[in-house]
């Protein structure tokens, strides 16, 4: 079984998903991370994995952007090796069930350069040299074919290929990958091209989608949300075009106080939103949580 855990900051650094990963692989197995991006602003917070990057990784996220070079990943992200070799090094920690990097592969795009190859170094005493061979919207490269403790990928002439992410996981029971970004209202992922995702579901095969926002919509001053409850309704069709074979569960804001005639209490909006989030959800046919 496979999970999509998208959310915002309230996620960020894998809090809450990690813990959701944890008590399915408790209950019903499978191990590891899942996917993880090239690069992430909660990097260094992240308990799940250790994550670093060079400095020189051109990335661009559909909060920022509307128009990207190449399509967004399934994260809504996309990484270019900009400026000769970039690099990417994940080191496994020890959490419960992702003391391993497991069966590490490499997910890219579409480009028309074929003089690209990365450089792996397995653990401390391993390297070896991979071709990258960016011929289909989407292409997966094995990078081990084995467990390991850490692993460092170096993109070598790599500049115009898009790059995705890695992902970690043993095949069995379930996996639960987090697609946080900071600032994410949840609408951008009405621009994820179904094509491209189509790709990564006939590889990750998605079974459940989680949305889970709330934060970024509490600060527009308003009470009525019905343009929102539209605008996620529309995100919704678009996943279900995107993963075809996924339900989809609804997570709504969380309790969030503010001073009103000196005493804090709840934010009126709250209330507002968690009832807007209920309506997109049951008129297209998703689970509904209301974490208020």
């Amino acid at each position: 079984v496979r999970i999509a855990y998208f959310g915002d900051s309230m996620n960020d650094g894998d809090y809450i998903v990690q813990d959701v990963r944890s008590e399915f692989q408790d209950k019903y197995g499978g191990q590891g991370v899942g996917f993880v991006a090239i690069s992430s602003l909660s990097a260094g917070a992240r308990g799940s994995v250790s994550h670093q990057y060079s400095k020189g990784w051109k990335s661009q996220s559909f909060v920022k952007v509307k128009k990207p070079t190449r399509p967004f990943g399934i994260d809504g992200q996309v990484f270019f090796a900009n400026g000769g070799t970039q690099w990417v090094r994940y080191k496994a920690q020890s959490q419960k069930h992702s003391t391993q990097l497991y069966n590490p592969v490499l997910f890219y795009g579409r480009a028309g350069n074929y003089n690209a190859y990365v450089t792996v170094q397995a653990d401390k005493d391993t390297t070896y040299t991979k071709s990258l061979a960016p011929s289909s919207l989407l292409n997966k490269l094995d990078l081990a074919g084995h467990d390991m403790k850490s692993i460092q990928v170096n993109f070598v002439k790599a500049d115009s290929i898009p790059v995705y992410g890695l992902n970690f996981d043993d095949g069995k029971g379930v996996h639960v990958d987090n697609f946080s970004i900071r600032g994410n209202s949840g609408l951008p992922l009405s621009i994820l091209n179904p094509s491209l995702m189509n790709a990564f579901d006939r590889e990750l095969n998605y079974d459940l989608i989680v949305l889970h926002y709330g934060a970024n919509v509490l600060g527009y001053g308003t009470l009525n949300y019905g343009w929102y409850s539209k605008s996620m309704t529309t995100v919704v069709n678009n996943l279900r075009e995107c993963f075809p074979n996924a339900d989809i569960l609804v997570i709504s804001t969380a309790d969030k106080a503010t001073k009103i005639e000196g005493i804090m209490q709840t934010d009126p909006a709250v209330t507002a939103l968690a009832k807007a989030q209920m309506n997109y959800a049951r008129s297209t046919g998703s689970g509904y949580i209301n974490l208020y």
